[in-house]
């Protein structure tokens, strides 16, 4: 075979390759690689995201995208987290199990200047001072486990489902006073009224003044329900989308019994008392409606 043949033929074979090459990478493009079977997908929540960017051009920290997805249909109360943390994982091509998580734990101590009344005492013009702490502590988790259906065509896929829903949360207050309950000082110096969360004693037969020492939930608040989802992922590229969600929720509260605990001066026995207050025996409350819990626009990577 003469060489300019040999030439001919390897350039038309480069020309080929070229062509698919070409033509394939348009069709990649144009078609990104969905998730299979055994893909795992992790997403983010972007509504925060959003509402920063919007704050940061406009002014008004109140402004969001919630009403893509309706209200909170959560009970009113201490804790109603939107569920940020999102999970899937493909046990079909079109079919898949889904995971939302949310938990908190939170801390606050608020500390304000009293009296030293001991000082006083011994010298009026004495300005020494104590310190009276308020501690604040809450904590919960929520979570929704379900499965959903898929179906696409190219780049985007609808898909419906239902989860089941699980929560708690628990909260207390205590309050530690600097200038203590004595036979000679009775009611001491102490900042209760200017507290974040000011305390409400109950009034006790004999005692000089009662004090509240800490506010508590005997057991948990527990959240139970079902939820139907409704959404539609768009991917911009191969395994990673842009999601949104609309979902329909029915919700069970249930809240323990609550109470408080108090100290004062009993004027019959002479002695510091310490006692129970019984507060609430306890509630519960249904909740049904449209809300998405932390999934109204999302994005979402498979791998």
């Amino acid at each position: 075979m003469k060489l300019q043949n040999i030439k001919i033929i390897l350039a038309s074979l480069l020309v080929l390759v070229s062509i698919h090459v070409v033509a394939e990478d348009k069709q990649t493009r144009e078609t990104p690689i969905l998730p299979k079977a055994g893909d795992i997908g992790l997403g983010i929540d972007l509504v925060p995201v959003l509402d920063y960017v919007g704050n940061m051009f406009n002014g008004n920290t109140f402004n969001s995208l919630n009403s893509f997805g309706g209200e909170p249909v959560l009970i009113a109360g201490p804790f109603a987290p939107n569920l940020a943390i999102r999970g899937k994982y493909m046990y079909t091509d079109n079919m898949a199990l889904r995971l939302s998580f949310a938990t908190l734990g939170r801390t606050y101590n608020q500390k304000l200047y009293i009296r030293d009344d001991a000082a006083f005492f011994h010298d009026p013009l004495s300005e020494a001072k104590l310190i009276d702490v308020y501690k604040h502590h809450r904590t919960g988790m929520e979570i929704a486990l379900g499965s959903e259906w898929r179906r696409g065509y190219n780049r985007i896929q609808g898909y419906a489902g239902a989860d089941l829903i699980f929560g708690f949360e628990r909260t207390t207050d205590t309050y530690e006073y600097a200038n203590l309950i004595t036979e000679i000082n009775q009611t001491p110096s102490r900042t209760a009224g200017l507290f974040n969360v000011p305390p409400t004693p109950i009034a006790v037969p004999y005692w000089t003044q009662a004090y509240v020492t800490g506010r508590y939930h005997d057991g948990n608040n527990l959240f139970v329900g079902l939820g139907a989802v409704v959404g539609v992922e768009y991917f911009i590229s191969s395994h990673l989308s842009l999601g949104g969600e609309v979902s329909l929720y029915a919700l069970q509260m249930f809240s323990r019994q609550s109470y408080q605990e108090q100290e004062g001066f009993n004027t019959l026995t002479n002695k510091v008392e310490k006692r129970t207050e019984l507060l609430s025996p306890g509630s519960n409350g249904f909740a049904f409606g449209t809300d998405n819990l932390g999934g109204k626009l999302y994005m979402m990577f498979y791998f």
